[in-house]
């Protein structure tokens, strides 16, 4: 390219378009460098200086052609290492998402478990004062159980284990004790014994009834003596008879003599005189059969 200048005294077109272009670019880049220059660079001062560069009266004879081949060529120079510098810029943003290593995300924090005390909100732990030597880990106080861990009422439980029997057993031995005193004060009904004989069916048969009257009702003890025990099949039957009928007191089969026979009234005895024992066949009608072995007198 020819660096004469133009012969009708005229600017230099290519001249004033590289100069000017780079006026403009030095003054857009200005903002990211200084703030200072960024204020400077008014656009209506850069229009204006443009516009004088442009005038053929600034180049009315023409730049001499040592100056103008210098400016071009440092503009030139300038330019290439501006977009040197802006594809090295631009090649570097777009490796270094690439190059960037992945980081492992952190470890949650570990949970903290009920033994473990909680730190107030805004509590600040004092710091460590440094050491000449390594680090060593001051193991913190374990803190003590609180009133709602286990073992606060393992050692109550277990005295609870043991009072607990001991307040029954003491409850007993005291019902006990106020029972027996009871029966010391409260003298023991008297009671009225008569003689049971027996019949042609049991001529051998003989005995006491002892009867004693309780709060509710009489209790009749049969001691028979020579009473053969009652066949398979059948049984005793014991009865009490006034005006007002019979009435049944129990039932043995005496098949172990010598052991006395509890019986039981419901009715007044004073009404009731006639003790009997009849000999009954299972799966017959519950009335006195007849076969009476044992009679005695009740009297009141």
């Amino acid at each position: 390219m020819s660096t004469a200048p133009q012969t009708d005294g005229g600017a230099d077109e290519q001249f004033v378009d590289l100069l000017a272009g780079h006026l403009d670019r030095h003054a857009r880049r200005t903002p990211g460098r200084k703030k200072a220059a960024a204020q400077s660079a008014d656009p209506a001062l850069l229009a204006a200086v443009v516009t004088e560069l442009r005038a053929e009266t600034t180049w009315a004879s023409g730049p001499p052609p040592a100056l103008r081949d210098s400016i071009l060529s440092r503009v030139r120079a300038h330019a290439a290492e501006q977009r040197v510098v802006e594809q090295r810029v631009v090649e570097q943003r777009v490796a270094e998402p690439a190059s960037e290593p992945l980081t492992a995300p952190e470890p949650a924090p570990e949970p903290l478990s009920a033994s473990e005390p909680l730190s107030a909100p805004g509590a600040v732990s004092a710091p460590v004062p440094p050491t000449g030597g390594p680090a060593t880990t001051v193991p913190a106080p374990e803190p003590g159980p609180r009133w709602w861990h286990p073992a606060q009422w393992r050692p109550r439980m277990g005295r609870l284990t043991w009072a607990l029997p001991a307040a029954a057993l003491g409850a007993a031995v005291f019902t006990a004790g106020v029972l027996a005193v009871d029966r010391m004060l409260d003298p023991q009904p008297r009671a009225d014994v008569y003689v049971a004989a027996g019949t042609d069916l049991a001529p051998e048969a003989r005995g006491t009834v002892s009867v004693v009257d309780t709060r509710s009702g009489a209790s009749v003890v049969l001691e028979p003596v020579g009473l053969p025990a009652a066949a398979p099949g059948s049984y005793y039957a014991a009865w009490l008879k006034g005006p007002r009928g019979t009435v049944p007191i129990g039932s043995f089969h005496e098949r172990r003599s010598g052991v006395p026979i509890e019986l039981w009234s419901g009715v007044d005895i004073a009404d009731y005189t006639t003790f009997s024992v009849t000999l009954q066949t299972e799966g017959a009608p519950p009335t006195p059969s007849g076969l009476v072995v044992m009679t005695a007198v009740l009297n009141p």
